[in-house]
């Protein structure tokens, strides 16, 4: 069978899946993984700033609130909650054309899931929905957010740590998803576009955690302190 005719029969077995498993792959495939690359850019950038005071931060527009609720948290909310539906009613996803990540491969998506999950509900409650709660200014987040990452715990930077494994499981699980949601549409039917998306969502991945690390670490280091 040709390149084309296998990718045909990929997309039309990929069009008869359960609605519920077109839905979950989409919603975890477009936006989410490009606001989180869109936001790990954005933070590396400000943990460069010249001056302290640039880390104050404007109030976010109606269109930028209307903006996240409708790319990022309403796709998230669609994402996971398809996904407690499947583990709950203890359904398993049908294996795209060509077969689907191995099981140890398949575990860590699963694992890593519930620890980005974990971390992106503390996040969201301490900076989006605090602000949204009347429990803090959005123009002082990026200060929130410095004394946190450059605390420490008996001198032992535990908020630090605890946002680089977070950000390790959101950008591993991304990655993932990123290429199964493919494959599930039926955009990976022979073995050399697994391949090659394989390789790209790996370095996508690794390199968003470069980037968020950075941010971190130079963020916790308490450069803007001294």
């Amino acid at each position: 069978m040709t390149e084309d005719g296998a990718g045909s029969k990929a997309e039309q077995l990929a069009h008869a899946r359960p609605a519920v498993e077109r839905w979950l792959s989409r919603s975890g495939l477009v936006p989410l993984p490009v606001f989180l690359v869109l936001h790990l850019l954005r933070e590396l950038r400000l943990a460069f700033v010249g001056d302290v005071s640039e880390v104050l931060r404007p109030a976010p527009s109606l269109l930028a609130l209307a903006t996240s609720w409708l790319l990022v948290w309403l796709p998230l909310l669609v994402h996971v909650g398809l996904a407690v539906y499947l583990l709950l009613s203890g359904r398993r996803l049908g294996a795209p054309a060509g077969g689907d990540l191995p099981a140890l491969a398949r575990l860590v998506s699963r694992v890593t899931a519930l620890l980005a999950l974990l971390f992106v509900l503390y996040h969201g409650r301490s900076y989006g929905f605090a602000v949204w709660a009347g429990e803090a200014d959005a123009r002082d987040a990026g200060f929130r957010l410095l004394a946190e990452l450059s605390s420490t715990k008996l001198g032992v930077p535990l908020a630090s740590g605890a946002y680089l494994l977070g950000l390790l499981a959101t950008v591993t699980h991304a990655g993932i998803s990123v290429h199964r949601a493919l494959a599930a549409e039926g955009l990976l039917a022979t073995a050399a576009r697994r391949h090659r998306s394989a390789r790209l969502c790996t370095a996508l991945a690794v390199l968003s955690f470069a980037a968020g690390a950075v941010a971190v670490i130079r963020v916790a280091s308490g450069v803007f302190l001294r």
